[in-house]
């Protein structure tokens, strides 16, 4: 596949060379014009076994692209990658991975100049994606790009691990002689994000033309986004639990779907699990009513009422009706719940809104320098070199905040005061008093104290150094080359923790003699500060006041919160040899080949320290890392034609055979080989028809294979049982037969979990013995270029994808639906009822806490069963010059995916093609004119309507899709004179939102534009 062809934007996969520099850019893309990505194979143009996908510089440039990563995701068959949208990872902060086919991030390998880039991504659990050695594409200054060339899966035998979807390498500009520089400023219709861009080039040749050096500056600022900023996010719109109309009518009379801020009035309350009605229903301005700011109070008894299934906040005075919170004056006021949907969620009210702690995108900044130089020691042996450094500050404008609450246990808990305590007001004190209270608990989302967001600093250093040439012997040329690279990425992670013993000391607090109120150093009575710790004596203790917001002093919050600094720090080494030559002349032509050798080095760091590593804020212990393997690694391929063109052999004007193989010995496991065999097939000069087998593998990384065992904070979407969910996944009947057992067991007649949506406590750790994944791919495809239509080039391609021991660490979901979906489920003992079970602990019946609610899951790396993708692509582009209307260029790429499987236990496969990310029908259009000074470009991207998940049925929630989608991005641009030229581009041209509801889902970021329309003006020079 390759991509739209457009005037000054893409190159095409075949086409003639230009015949002077304001051509079009339609020259053969090839590296150094002798080597193709995919093969270290010689040729004379770009001529790839595996489709082909090619974003140009001028490309870049006209669209207003200062990120290579954000290039390439707008090519249709790029699944949801790893921005700096959305939230971001405790660790790793604002980098930008891509994501081909939507198989995972760790599986496109990433090369710049055909060469490994050292990872960014941080040996820990708590990094942005999962374990791999994924390049931040940040680090890659778009001002010295020249192309990015993508390949889809044949890469493994020519570069190794890690490129089971493909390989996208980035080609940089060298050789190049002048200066260039520009500017450019960006910012959106509503007047944020603003974007700042500048950049020089500088090349100069030396020794009279055998050398050159090439230098480039890049810096870059991008201004975050909240949440909060756009509509789109601001209405809160969340799928909530559908409650069940008996409970409704006993619980809130008078409450109908009318009138309890669902999104359509018109779906009624469930009445159970097979009614036809759905167990999820869309709510408007979605709030977390048991948890506000200011904090909520309760009777010790708990926050909720007994027999209202936890979704009436339970007060004081007769009835417990007199429920009460604190205002930012520290006195007691009426408290509404808004309209409760789960003990969790409520439509409106006073309770908080998450949408306060999203972001739409970090802040970042990011500064490179880089350079290429090459020096002819000779006629025949070249010296070469490629340095960068590069340097980022990211920060994620916000994140949720510390909790105390009756949703979370441990540290995290509600907080127990006596109506003695020194902080409360005269009126609490007396409001309190009076309805005869002498104990409460606390219940506080405390972002007068941290907004646990994170920051993060990056400094990148790479070098690679070699030597090439070529010598005969005899009748044959040898090319030969040999480099030496090494990378290192330092990444620094910065964040605001609580300090749990600051935090008891600061609350246990008593007036002195004097009538001030100062820290006990030891427990006081009645207050009760979960998470075991007690009271001490410290000096520097400030109380805390937590009875309303706004109420910690600065010295408090500067006592009770830490800084916390941790370190990823990432090593690469590669060494590598390798000749190319003919073997011997056939009737055909030259059987050609390249054999050679590479020793690669890995290793990482993760240090998070001194603090988080011992566990003293709210979070697990979470554990250093160290560790590094090695490989060696042989490689050879070949091109053994069949076929003389010379000879015009009616339906053989080409037939080349191609075979390659790699064997990786790695020292966590041993050896595999990687092999790829396939065929070029021209039956004329205008087809060619190609296809190809491939066996790939990734290897297990440093974080898979050498993590410790250690507790850890586990995302659940969705506990199977859940009335919302106990109709859907991938075998119903099995479900909903083996949640009856569960919900016998516990004592239920329905169950809404409190981890759906939330994070829970798990043990997780690495696996020394992990497999390589294996991967068994093909695929096979067409390019047409007609000789009767100059310019016209139509490709179509099939992609089949099978892994196998595809690597994963177990999370919450699988083990849960493992568990609920298995057939070999013990009704008798549902705690233990499989081994998928015995990962989860639970409340056990009658607790207090909520009976079978998840409080732990045991996961680990494990070898997970099978990954299978399948896919079509096809493309169109057609270019032509008029002599009086100027060049034009349409293009028209699609991609299709059919099949995307995951299937980690072997009990409930996950598909996922058609779901939000990976719509059924991708398209780009594009369009392109230029005339003299002047120059036009468009393009469209479509995507088809998509799922939430395909195997929600009617019975899961009430919107089961989002419709479909169109984006057009725009740009124009004039040349001043000969050395200067002006562009204007419009991402987003029409300003159109994400289709509805897709901001209840956490794919919609990389997904759909959330940023809405948005300008970058930019001025280049040329001297």
């Amino acid at each position: 596949m390759a991509v739209p062809a457009a005037l000054a934007q893409q190159a095409a996969p075949a086409a003639k060379p230009p015949a002077a520099e304001s051509k079009p850019a339609s020259a053969p893309t090839d590296l150094d014009r002798l080597v193709v990505t995919g093969s270290r194979i010689r040729r004379a143009g770009f001529d790839t076994l595996e489709p082909a996908t090619v974003v140009s510089k001028d490309y870049i440039a006209a669209r207003g692209i200062t990120n290579v990563a954000d290039a390439l995701n707008e090519i249709p068959g790029f699944g949801v990658g790893i921005t700096p949208e959305g939230g971001q990872a405790t660790f790793g902060t604002g980098v930008n991975f891509v994501n081909r086919f939507g198989i995972g991030s760790a599986r496109t390998l990433t090369l710049v100049n055909g060469r490994r880039f050292v990872t960014s991504a941080p040996t820990t659990l708590f990094g942005p994606a999962a374990p791999g050695l994924q390049v931040d594409l940040n680090a890659i200054p778009t001002a010295l790009v020249e192309r990015v060339e993508n390949i889809a899966i044949g890469g493994a035998p020519t570069y190794g691990s890690d490129a089971i979807a493909g390989v996208v390498n980035v080609i940089l500009r060298k050789n190049y002689e002048g200066v260039e520089a520009g500017a450019s400023y960006g910012v959106t219709e509503q007047g944020d994000n603003e974007r700042y861009n500048a950049w020089a080039l500088v090349g100069a040749n030396f020794d009279d033309g055998r050398g050159n050096v090439t230098f480039s500056f890049t810096y870059d600022d991008s201004k975050g986004v909240l949440q909060k900023e756009r509509d789109f996010f601001r209405a809160g719109y969340f799928n909530a639990t559908n409650p069940l109309a008996a409970r409704m009518a006993a619980l809130f009379p008078g409450r109908t779907p009318a009138n309890d801020g669902r999104y359509n009035p018109n779906i009624p309350f469930n009445t159970g699990n097979n009614d036809g009605i759905p167990n999820g229903v869309l709510i408007k301005d979605r709030r977390i009513w048991s948890t506000p700011f200011g904090g909520l109070i309760s009777p010790v008894s708990g926050a909720f009422k007994p027999g209202t299934d936890n979704m009436v906040a339970n007060g004081f005075g007769p009835g417990g009706n007199t429920v009460l919170a604190f205002d930012r004056s520290g006195n007691l006021v009426p408290y509404n719940q808004g309209i409760p949907f789960s003990a969790t969620d409520a439509s409106g009210g006073d309770g908080i809104s998450l949408v306060e702690a999203g972001q739409v995108i970090s802040d970042l900044k990011r500064m490179s320098v880089n350079t290429t130089a090459r020096w002819a020691l000779n006629d025949r042996v070249d010296v070469f070199m490629e340095g960068s450094f590069y340097s980022a500050e990211s920060t994620e404008l916000t994140d949720q905040w510390a909790f105390n609450s009756p949703l979370f246990a441990g540290a995290s808990g509600m907080i127990r005061f006596p109506t003695s305590y020194a902080l409360l007001s005269d009126q609490a004190r007396a409001t309190l008093q009076g309805l005869g209270v002498t104990q409460f608990n606390l219940s506080r989302a405390s972002r007068d104290l941290a907004t646990n967001n994170g920051s993060g600093t990056t400094e990148l250093g790479r070098i690679v150094l070699g030597l090439e040439g070529d010598f005969d012997i005899g009748q044959r040329t040898f090319y030969w080359e040999a480099s030496a690279n090494y990378g290192r990425s330092d990444s620094r992670a910065y964040g605001t923790s609580i300090n749990q013993q600051n935090f008891v000391n600061a609350l246990n607090v008593v007036r002195n003699g004097q009538g001030q109120v100062v820290c006990a150093g030891a427990p006081v009575a009645g207050v009760v500060v979960p998470g075991g710790l007690t009271a001490r004596p410290d000096p520097n203790c400030v109380p805390l006041d937590l009875l309303g917001e706004g109420r910690p002093s600065a010295a408090a919050r500067q006592y009770v919160t830490t800084r916390t600094a941790s370190q990823a720090l990432q090593e690469q080494e590669v060494y590598n040899v390798n000749v190319s030559s003919t073997l011997f002349d056939l009737w055909s032509g030259p059987l050609q080949y390249n054999i050679g050798f590479e020793h690669r080095k890995e290793s990482g760091l993760f240090d998070p320290g001194a603090f988080l590593e011992k566990g003293l804020g709210r979070s697990v212990p979470i554990t250093p890392l160290q560790g590094h393997y090695t490989t060696n690694e042989w490689f050879g391929e070949f091109v053994l034609p069949l076929v003389n063109p010379e000879r015009n052999f009616i339906g053989l004007r080409k037939l080349d055979v191609i075979g390659k193989y790699r064997q990786v010995d790695n020292s966590i496991n041993g050896k595999f080989d990687t092999y790829t065999y396939g065929l070029q097939w021209k039956p004329f000069e205008d087809l060619e028809i190609r296809g190809n087998f491939t066996r790939s593998l990734r290897s297990p990384s440093i974080t898979e294979a050498f993590l410790p065992q250690a507790t850890s904070f586990q995302f659940v979407t969705g506990d199977p049982c859940d009335s919302r969910f106990i109709n859907s996944g991938a075998n119903v009947a099995n479900r909903q037969r083996n949640c009856q057992a569960f919900l016998n067991y516990y004592g239920l007649s329905s169950f809404t979990s409190n981890a759906n949506g939330a994070s829970i406590q798990g043990i997780s750790g690495g696996n020394p013995n992990l497999r390589n994944e294996s991967a068994d791919s093909y695929t096979y495809g067409f390019t047409w270029a007609p000789s009767f239509a100059e310019g016209l080039t139509v490709t179509a391609d099939y992609y089949n994808i099978k892994i196998k021991d595809v690597i994963s660490s177990l999370t919450a979901a699988d083990i849960a639906t493992a568990c609920f979906d298995a057939s070999d489920f013990n009704a008798g003992d549902v705690p233990n009822a499989n081994s998928f079970c015995s990962r989860i602990v639970r409340n056990a019946p009658g607790s207090a806490a909520g009976a079978g609610q998840a409080t732990t899951f045991i996961s680990g790396f494990v070898n997970g069963k099978s990954l299978t993708m399948e896919a079509y692509s096809t493309e169109i582009a057609y270019r032509f010059d008029t002599d009086r209307f100027g060049r034009f260029a349409f293009g028209l790429t699609g991609y299709f995916p059919k099949e995307l499987t995951v299937d980690v236990t072997g009990v409930a496969p996950n598909p996922s093609a058609g779901e939000i990310g990976t719509s059924k029908r991708q398209y780009q259009l594009s369009g392109a004119w230029e005339m003299g000074r002047w120059g036009l470009n468009l393009t469209g991207n479509y995507l088809s309507s998509a799922e939430f998940n395909v195997l929600n049925t009617p019975e899961t929630r009430d919107i089961l899709k989002v419709g479909d989608y169109w984006l057009f991005n725009g740009g124009v641009r004039y040349r001043l004179n000969d050395h200067a030229m002006l562009r204007l581009a419009v991402t987003n041209l029409f300003d159109k939102a994400p289709p509805f509801p897709a901001q209840t889902s956490a794919d919609s970021f990389s997904t759909y534009d959330v940023l809405g329309r948005r300008y970058n003006l930019a001025f280049e020079w040329k001297f």
